[in-house]
């Protein structure tokens, strides 16, 4: 095994050549006028003071990688702009910049951030259980869940902040998954200086990042308004063996002020990606071939790269007005639409084969026999089976807040509406005659007239949540904010094929549930904060509950949900920026599959307790160097059973220095995560015993750079770093992709040490 650490020489001659431009027009005319800032809105809705207090230079909670805010109403951990453009290779996504933080646990099994992780969680909740927003909008799932691509929307060069709010937050919290918390991420606003800055990265798999920024500036005939537009390539063979993905990212901002008191927002960001997908290995396969197999080059195999390929077209668009008129009142409202496009191929179950990874003529899983092939009767030999899908969603909604300031506190009420229409089929294809459509069993179907259809519907997804909350301030750093979220949720369903039945489905089900909260923050004295909080999470059922055949359709399916309680402190001084927290979180109305004759009917079988401690803290050892660190301990249970909650490791624990001190930086972060299984188990509608435990396994990044100052050019700069991923090289199972046909676990690895090279222009 070795790193690829070189790159197309072209192409780092054209970042080369545009970094000299760059740095001449960088030193070019500018105006320093920026549009009205009118301060900003936190996720959760939150107290905000804290907010206008910038941190010194080299103090501890201006250099913390990761830190608790003194506005935090529940448990928050904050990831600024420093480390984001210091410390993260520019290929990753925003999942895997928050993997340092407490009771997160994320890591890449392609490597450098290249596809999506499946077993990110937050305090044992899976990433199908938490929001995602971007600029407080939410960034919808795909068709089937609650829960984002990853890999298709924003890279971290756009991304100024991550907020990690470990809980539902207060009623002003919007999203479809409050259930288990919000992360929360700012997208990097146009600067008021005049710019063109590209970028690049180089390093281990084949990785190569291209990438130009422009920025307009403030522009004086235009009441300051400024733009942004940033435009990016990703390129990488992965770390898993057959694996690749190529990658084009456009981001622009416009941000516009109207008067003295209104600014006006234009967001857009559109990302293409292709990629050859891994779906896990076993662990015959893993100790064999080595811990980066997962797909090969054998066409006889349904592990062959070419069979397993997907494309992902996304935009996320928003044009948003935010303004603050006279008397207390202010409003911001956002229009947005998303979308997600997926077309893909795979084999119908790779890797499910022998230990070598390599069917044999005539062995197990290959198509050998008559089989019905784009309508004719053909008999095929070896011939290997495999599946084409497509889904598809348009999500167009509206967030309005409004708020007014009193001599007692501030009201605030909103409302989020969201319409979201999509389909998806997936259909069997014969991948050895160029991925034809063939029908099994010799042309006979389930129905009168064969289909090689597994599904195939349209859906829609209706979202209404008006909320009120009261922000009282009854005594000098006392804040108290009782508030009522009300959740209707509409899904409808048309499906002409369901779950490979061959019957048709029409269906339909409203979710409607209150959700209250009440938090209180207290300043015991400037720079120490203590909140605690009650408040209750929500999740509708999945799309899968009504996917089931007539006459199972679930009629008193309730969603799940939690109750949190939960305390903590904050305290932020020049040489310390530390939080503690406890929580205990009820998890209601847990969803199990059942089976009967007719087929699988889901229905709400028992409940799971979640508790833990967490701490997080970042000490100043000399002016601009420090020491981070976290633990966590976290215990999840189902209830009635008292088997432990899958994917709920029992501890996480980050510990490193960091550095930002005369044009040096750096950081050296180690994450351990603690055992765990990685797959629920259900028997008779209640929890059993989870399956597939792996140990505690460990992960640790180190980035070093160099900010090189131009005086000659207007004290622009150039920006050299290296990054070193997995720096120890650790290969412990890290997590399930899925199970084979057989039963068989299908696992992920860390991947193996990724080195990188990266330079930027910066203002």
């Amino acid at each position: 095994m070795h790193n690829d650490i070189g790159g197309p020489r072209n192409n780092r001659r054209l970042a080369l050549a545009l970094l000299c431009a760059s740095i001449m027009l960088g030193g070019a005319g500018s105006d320093d006028t920026a549009p009205t800032d009118i301060g900003t809105v936190r996720a959760t809705g939150g107290p905000g003071e804290s907010d206008l207090t910038q941190p010194a230079p080299g103090s501890a909670p201006a250099v913390a990688p990761s830190q608790p805010p003194l506005d935090a109403s529940q448990p928050t951990s904050v990831i600024g702009p420093s480390y984001i453009q210091n410390d993260t290779v520019g290929s990753e996504n925003y999942d895997n910049i928050i993997k340092f933080s407490p009771s997160v646990q994320n890591v890449e099994p392609t490597g450098a951030g290249l596809q999506q992780n499946f077993m990110q969680t937050i305090r044992g909740f899976r990433y199908t259980q938490f929001n995602q927003t971007f600029d407080d909008l939410v960034l919808p799932g795909t068709i089937s869940s609650f829960a984002p691509q990853t890999g298709a929307y924003f890279l971290a060069h756009d991304i100024e902040s991550i907020s990690i709010d470990r809980g539902p937050g207060t009623a002003s919290q919007i999203g479809y998954a409050t259930f288990g918390g919000t992360v929360a991420a700012t997208l990097t606003s146009p600067s008021p200086t005049f710019g063109i800055n590209p970028y690049g990265s180089f390093g281990s798999w084949g990785l190569n990042v291209e990438g130009l920024r422009l920025d307009s500036g403030a522009i004086p005939q235009l009441s300051g308004a400024s733009a942004l537009l940033d435009g990016a390539h990703v390129q990488g063979n992965g770390y898993l063996s057959g694996t690749s993905t190529n990658r084009n990212n456009l981001y622009g901002k416009i941000e516009a002020p109207i008067g003295d008191n209104t600014v006006l927002t234009v967001e857009g960001m559109y990302d293409y990606a292709r990629t050859h997908t891994p779906y896990g290995s076993t662990l015959a396969q893993i100790q064999t071939l080595g811990p980066n197999y997962s797909l090969n080059q054998n066409p006889l195999s349904q592990a062959y790269s070419q069979y397993n390929a997907d494309n992902y077209y996304t935009d996320f668009d928003y044009i948003g007005l935010k303004s603050s008129f006279g008397d207390g009142w202010g409003i911001d409202d956002k229009a947005y639409t998303v979308s997600y496009y997926h077309n893909g191929i795979s084999g119908l179950d790779p890797n499910d084969t022998t230990p070598a990874g390599v069917p044999l003529p005539g062995s197990k899983g290959n198509l050998s026999g008559t089989y019905l092939i784009n309508g004719v009767l053909t008999k095929v030999t070896d011939d290997v089976p495999g599946l084409a899908g497509h889904s598809d969603f348009r999500s167009v909604g509206n967030t309005f807040k409004l708020t007014k300031d009193t001599e007692y506190g501030q009201i605030r009420a909103g409302l989020w509406v969201d319409f979201n229409s999509g389909s998806s089929y997936k259909y069997n294809i014969d991948l050895s005659q160029n991925d034809v459509p063939y029908i099994p069993g010799n042309g006979k179907g389930s129905t009168s007239q064969p289909t090689p259809y597994n599904s195939l519907y349209d859906t829609t997804l209706l979202t209404v949540q008006p909320y009120l909350e009261f922000a009282w301030k009854p005594l000098p750093g006392l804040t108290i904010t009782p508030g009522l979220k009300f959740i209707s949720v509409t899904r409808d369903v048309d499906a002409t094929y369901i779950n490979k039945t061959g019957l048709p489905l029409n269906a339909s089900q409203t979710w409607d549930h209150p959700i209250p909260s009440v938090d209180l923050h207290y300043e015991i004295i400037k720079g120490w904060v203590t909140y605690a909080q009650v408040a209750e999470g929500f999740l509708a059922p999945p799309l899968n509950t009504l996917l089931v055949p007539a006459g199972n359709t679930p009629t008193s399916l309730k969603p799940q949900t939690t109750t949190n309680y939960q305390v903590g402190t904050t305290f932020h001084n020049d040489r310390f920026s530390a939080g503690f927290d406890m929580y205990y979180i009820q998890f209601q109305n847990y969803i199990a599959a059942e089976t009967n004759n007719l087929g699988t009917i889901y229905a709400n079988n028992g409940s799971a307790v979640f508790k833990g401690i967490e701490a997080e803290g970042t000490a100043k050892i000399v002016n601009g160097v420090a020491l981070y660190g976290n633990a966590t301990l976290n215990d999840a249970t189902y209830a009635q059973s008292g088997f432990p909650v899958a994917l709920s490791p029992r501890s996480t624990a980050a510990i490193g220095p960091i550095l930002q001190r005369d044009n040096f930086f750096g950081a050296l972060l180690a994450k351990y995560v603690g055992p765990q299984y990685t797959l629920d188990q259900t028997v008779n509608g209640t929890a059993a015993h989870p399956l597939f435990p792996i140990q505690g396994y460990y992960d640790a990044d180190l980035s070093l750079g160099y900010k090189l100052v131009l005086p000659q050019f207007n004290n622009r700069s150039l920006n050299f770093r290296l990054n070193i991923t997995n720096l120890f090289n650790d290969h412990s199972l890290t997590g399930l992709f899925g199970q084979a046909s057989s039963g068989a676990a299908l696992y992920a690895t860390n991947p193996g040490r990724g080195v990188f090279f990266s330079v930027a222009a910066a203002m």
